[in-house]
């Protein structure tokens, strides 16, 4: 692409040549967050009066929320849970990481008034976004909660949260994957990483040396090994969120729902050209330098980096599902039972239990901190042994 057809595009050129080649964590991190032209922080390039980049008509993907609420209803059950094991606390802490258009906690606290009212009057809702453009439409989808007196505010980053402050529930869905990541690949030689430079004013790759050492001690602590000529994803941002995770939570649970794999998964033979993927009015791509801002990136989720380093920091793994099997354990049968069956909640969560689609493509990953518990109902029925979650070794 010609920096004269972007703006952002022209930024990323006049940086390189200052700077030098960016890493493509980098690269993806001004392509998704730019002040700007960033692909989140205006929205998908849309003006705050044109429609969100979520949801079938006039997005460029969907959300399990965007699709109907029985995710959420059955995420209140989850909590109803939660919230007896943590002894009915005065104050519950709800936090929502990357609340997209504010749909799922709008559609819980509506689930919450009908079935949880008591937990319903004890919710502190935190709305964690950093783009002016989804907190827009965030506010606007919650407005009316918020007039009938719900608490919910809005930070930009854990980092705004004080150390152990938090009871309750920390939740993120389909937030993990749009972290930037760094590629990488094993050479003949060791492990390489993927550069964005430019030449006659157009973005293009090339590799070198790893940016930093992290990068192999990311493999290495995972005992993952490469074969040659594999190319995948590491993100170095998912394992300092999860950190904050732990740091601001003092007694609770962590939900964090997203497409991904374990990290024996993540190098299988179907993916040795990595899991990176650009999405444009519902078509997906693998090139992540066409529409430079207007498009979505994202990669999937290392669970197992998710699992391990919570480990470190204080998070005890309480299991890891999939979608399907969450939403079973959880009741979403009962919830459609007697619905006509061509009806949008039917076909809804026909396409969230889909054995070959959602269903298994999305897992769910629970952690726990400040609780005494083996198991959450969620994670009644599970495909994955514990073991599944530790490295390639």
């Amino acid at each position: 692409m010609k920096s004269t057809d972007s703006p952002l595009v022209q930024r990323m050129t006049t940086l390189i040549r200052e700077t030098g080649p960016l890493t493509f964590a980098r690269f993806m991190e001004l392509a998704l967050y730019d002040d700007e032209h960033g692909y989140y922080t205006t929205g998908g390039g849309r003006s705050a009066s044109v429609t969100s980049p979520i949801g079938r008509e006039g997005g460029d993907f969907f959300t399990a929320p965007s699709l109907s609420p029985v995710l959420a209803k059955c995420l209140v059950r989850q909590l109803a849970e939660i919230d007896d094991r943590l002894g009915h606390p005065p104050v519950f802490d709800l936090v929502e990481m990357g609340p997209g258009d504010g749909t799922l906690l709008r559609d819980m606290l509506q689930e919450c008034r009908e079935q949880q009212p008591s937990l319903l009057s004890r919710l502190a809702c935190i709305l964690v976004e950093r783009s002016p453009a989804f907190r827009r439409r965030q506010q606007e989808t919650l407005a009316a909660w918020k007039e009938q007196g719900t608490e919910i505010q809005w930070v930009d980053e854990l980092q705004a949260i004080s150390e152990a402050s938090l009871t309750g529930t920390l939740l993120s869905n389909e937030l993990v994957d749009a972290f930037p990541v760094h590629r990488v690949r094993m050479g003949q030689d060791g492990l390489q990483e993927l550069y964005v430079t430019s030449r006659d004013h157009a973005l293009q790759e090339q590799w070198g040396e790893p940016s930093t050492p992290d990068l192999s001690s990311f493999l290495s602590e995972l005992d993952v090994e490469l074969p040659a000529g594999f190319t995948t994803e590491i993100s170095l941002e998912a394992v300092k969120w999860i950190k904050q995770v732990a740091r601001v939570l003092d007694r609770g649970v962590v939900i964090t729902i997203d497409y991904g794999h374990t990290a024996r998964d993540y190098v299988a033979l179907e993916r040795k050209n990595g899991t990176l993927m650009a999405y444009y009015r519902h078509t997906v791509s693998t090139n992540p330098y066409q529409r430079v801002g207007e498009q979505d990136l994202t990669a999937h989720v290392n669970f197992s980096s998710l699992a391990h380093t919570g480990e470190q920091v204080g998070l005890t793994t309480t299991g890891l599902t999939n979608l399907q099997h969450f939403l079973m354990s959880l009741g979403i049968e009962e919830l459609v039972r007697g619905c006509d069956q061509e009806s949008a909640v039917v076909r809804a969560a026909a396409q969230l239990l889909r054995p070959h689609g959602m269903g298994t493509t999305f897992k769910i990953l629970m952690q726990h901190k400040g609780l005494d518990i083996s198991t959450l109902r969620g994670l009644r029925h599970r495909p994955f042994f514990d073991l599944a979650l530790a490295g390639t070794g």
